[in-house]
């Protein structure tokens, strides 16, 4: 600031004011990392918070508009609150960003409310046009041979497998014990229970359903096949049928065992969805956690200068102004 003096009378001073530097403000950037929010969005759904959830990961768009996995959540999980129009939205925007992760995302809500409709029963069913039956594994004993519930789930395969009889069948499980899998313990049974070799095909590698549906689909892809009969008992055929959605196979028909059949009787309400939407999100290969480090998408989509403009907008606008505060 410049001194400002007063006059002088009879060349005395009177008084001048003192040199005051100026303060120096510097903004400092204050982002919000959207890896922070995007695992915080994850932890919350699965708590079954979906509402925080949600907005955990509407914060996190509004940082990276074009992030595909904060895309597909919002739409899956805008599913489960009914909000059925951002579901839509998010669907929209993300078909233009990653448009194999938007079909992904279709499939699992499409395939979350099929299997919440879903009431088992033990009849074979009669299927049209080309499709594989999957009867889905269980742990064996110690000794590598069948506990009861997996001998009733192949029982279930094998009279699907003889009222459609040019199906292929795919058994799957793995977790060997005593040296066998639970694929090749099935395999064997139908085999010596009268199915032909050649229809069965053994997915001998999983340990879970969610891996057994990813490398199910590895084998039935190759074969064209996108349709499946699934067979497994009444407690996890919702499970395996939205799981199974998740990565591009259509449950057409389902076969359970007898095991607590009236146990589940009614339709999943969709409060009671939130676990099978949960898994099949998972089994989509959506990351439950992100790396901090505010990460960009890899491949920012080539859809003109306006999503790039409002994603360069939103960003700048989140290092260099909200949240800006001055240093002491």
């Amino acid at each position: 600031m410049a001194v400002i003096a007063c006059a002088g009378i009879g060349g005395v001073a009177i008084g001048a004011m003192p040199v005051v530097a100026e303060p120096h403000v510097t903004t400092v950037a204050t982002a919000v990392d959207p890896a922070t929010l995007y695992n915080s969005a994850q932890q919350k759904f699965a708590a079954g918070d979906v509402a925080g959830g949600l907005e955990a990961i509407k914060q996190a768009l509004a940082i990276i508009p074009v992030d595909p996995d904060a895309l597909a959540l919002q739409a899956i999980w805008s599913e489960q609150a009914d909000d059925a129009a951002t579901s839509r939205a998010a669907l929209n925007r993300l078909g233009g960003v990653n448009p194999a992760l938007a079909t992904a995302a279709r499939n699992i809500i499409d395939g979350v409310n099929a299997a919440a409709q879903i009431v088992p029963d033990t009849s074979p069913k009669t299927v049209a046009g080309r499709a594989a039956i999957v009867v889905l594994g269980y742990g064996l004993n110690r000794d590598g041979t069948m506990a009861p519930e997996l001998v009733k789930r192949v029982s279930a395969g094998k009279s699907q497998a003889e009222t459609t009889t040019t199906l292929p069948i795919v058994v799957t499980g793995g977790v060997p014990k005593a040296g066998i899998t639970e694929a090749a313990a099935m395999k064997k049974w139908l085999v010596s229970n009268g199915i032909d070799a050649a229809r069965v095909t053994e997915e001998s590698r999983s340990g879970s359903t969610v891996a057994n549906a990813q490398n199910t689909a590895e084998i039935l892809r190759g074969q064209g096949i996108s349709n499946i009969v699934l067979v497994t008992s009444p407690n996890h055929i919702r499970r395996g049928a939205a799981d199974f959605a998740a990565v591009g196979l259509k449950t057409v028909a389902t076969v359970t065992t007898e095991t607590d059949l009236a146990k589940y009787s009614k339709p999943l309400i969709r409060d009671q969805q939130k676990g099978i939407r949960l898994e099949a999100t998972r089994t989509a290969k959506i990351p439950a956690t992100r790396q901090l480090g505010l990460p960009l998408p890899q491949d920012l989509p080539d859809t003109g200068p306006g999503l790039i403009v409002e994603f360069g907008s939103k960003l700048l606008e989140t290092l260099l102004g909200t949240g800006s505060s001055a240093a002491n």
